[in-house]
């Protein structure tokens, strides 16, 4: 529906009146007076507007293009009617030389009055509404009487130019030579507003950047633009008419689509067609809004999806990765490196707060032979259910870690000497009374061998570690499966 719009809104601009029904191809023939007659006037001098773009104009090589062009080019090949082209600098030129009878043709003109008493024109082949053309300040949709009080500009010796001076007498008019002029004066605030034909007004606007300018309403006034010749000449008229009416309506169909990309017909452009297609291009962006939006939430809703589940497996993989870096494979307790960064801590605040913790070191007795007699795997199930039992006799806030092999650390938090040597009594009797069920179906017991210390014998980790450790192996010395505490050892450890 848009394009359709805009393709009636550009034909518009030109108006094109076709020239009806197709006559018998007999009709466009010349009669021999009409040869004749041609064959006599091998001289036809031809002016056409010097640059009124798209119907006709001087290119930059001073080559006459165009609409009417593209007509007269067909004549003269349909008919063998060429022409001597003569340029002029501006319309009101050529229309003066017309009158001295320096000029035989015009390409595209309107009839008026004063044009009859020197020129006979054909059939109109095209039609141009004039409209109004002001600067955008002036707002709101306009019409020839809302221009009383402004001055308007005109372009000397045009039909519209006529026109509007006999039919509104009380305007402040202006006349300058050619269109671009006009249009310059409006844009400059030299003027308010110029009478012009839509097709060329646009043409300028945007080749000479003029965006400050609009087109505000219609004048009224419609060029119905003709071939004309001096009148002294009715042949040539004849002559003319045929080769018009021979152009097929596929012929005026390609012509209007090489100068305005279009080949739909129309009326001429309304301010109620501007609303219908500014409403259609609204519809339009509006629609392409909508499905954008949505087209966007999707996306949003699917990149977020997916990012959740990014971000889930980052944390899962995160949480792996620390749950690794801290525990201990095989048992699931801290590992070596995250306990002992955990009792430094607990130490500084100890001593902060002038509280205390207790060290419990032990390991398995007789591991190597368990390993030896049931195999590695039988080994790893006694380590597991060792540290089982422990944890069933610990609190949830102790420290419970291995430091390697079958050697472990417990911390007992804010726990009194005697506390302390109370729960590593009850971890060593729980061991050594539960029997662990190994995979092969037999069962075994162990014992473990503790050595305890308490943080009132030292703040320094590595110290305390020692001293249990030299705790530990007093109570391997005794016999195994029983607890020995450092301060009831003879002497202490050199630590180095």
């Amino acid at each position: 529906m848009i394009g359709l719009l805009l393709k009636k809104w550009m034909l518009l601009v030109l108006g094109v009146v076709l020239s009806g029904t197709l006559l018998a191809e007999d009709t466009f023939m010349l009669s021999r007076e009409e040869e004749r007659w041609l064959e006599q006037h091998p001289d036809i001098r031809f002016a056409p507007a010097p640059y009124y773009p798209p119907v006709e104009f001087f290119d930059e090589n001073d080559i006459y293009r165009g609409i009417t062009a593209d007509f007269l080019k067909i004549m003269s090949e349909r008919q063998g009617l060429d022409m001597n082209v003569i340029q002029y600098t501006n319309w009101d030129k050529v229309v003066e030389a017309a009158k001295n009878r320096d000029v035989d043709v015009w390409g595209a003109a309107a009839i008026t009055p004063e044009r009859q008493e020197y020129m006979s024109f054909t059939r109109p082949y095209i039609r141009l509404p004039a409209v109004i053309v002001v600067r955008k300040d002036l707002d709101g949709p306009l019409n020839m009487r809302d221009l009383d009080g402004h001055k308007v500009v005109l372009i000397k010796g045009y039909a519209s130019s006529e026109y509007v001076k006999e039919n509104y007498p009380n305007l402040d008019v202006l006349e300058v030579p050619d269109l671009e002029t006009g249009l310059r004066m409006v844009s400059y605030g030299l003027s308010d507003a110029i009478i012009a034909t839509n097709a060329a007004a646009l043409f300028y606007i945007e080749r000479d950047g003029l965006t400050n300018l609009r087109v505000a309403g219609e004048s009224g006034f419609a060029w119905q633009l003709r071939f004309a010749v001096r009148n002294d000449w009715p042949e040539l008229v004849s002559i003319i008419q045929k080769g018009l009416d021979s152009i097929s309506d596929d012929e005026l169909r390609t012509i209007f689509r090489r100068w305005i990309n279009l080949g739909y017909e129309g009326e001429i452009l309304t301010p109620q067609l501007l609303l219908q297609i500014a409403g259609g291009i609204f519809v339009l962006l509006a629609i392409m809004v909508f499905v954008w939006n949505r087209m966007l939430r999707h996306q949003v809703r699917e990149r977020t999806q997916a990012l959740n589940k990014e971000l889930e497996e980052r944390k899962a993989l995160e949480s792996k990765l620390r749950r690794l870096a801290t525990t201990d494979e095989l048992t699931g307790i801290m590992n070596r490196r995250h306990l002992f960064d955990c009792l430094r801590q607990e130490l500084r605040r100890a001593e902060r707060y002038d509280t205390s913790l207790a060290l419990l070191m032990f390991d398995v007795d007789h591991f190597k032979q368990i390993n030896d007699t049931y195999g590695h795997a039988a080994g790893d199930q006694v380590l597991k259910a060792v540290v089982g039992i422990c944890q069933q006799v610990l609190r949830e806030n102790d420290l419970f870690g291995r430091i390697g092999g079958e050697e472990f650390v417990v911390a007992l938090l804010e726990t009194d000497p005697q506390t302390t040597m109370n729960v590593a009594n009850r971890i060593c009797q729980s061991i050594a009374s539960t029997p662990i069920a190994l995979s092969n179906g037999e069962y075994l017991t162990s014992t473990i061998s503790i050595g305890v210390v308490h943080s009132s014998q030292d703040k320094n980790l590595e110290v305390l570690l020692s001293y249990s450790d030299r705790a530990m192996y007093s109570a391997k010395q005794k016999g195994r499966n029983r607890v020995e505490a450092f301060d009831s050892l003879e002497s202490p450890p050199i630590v180095l």
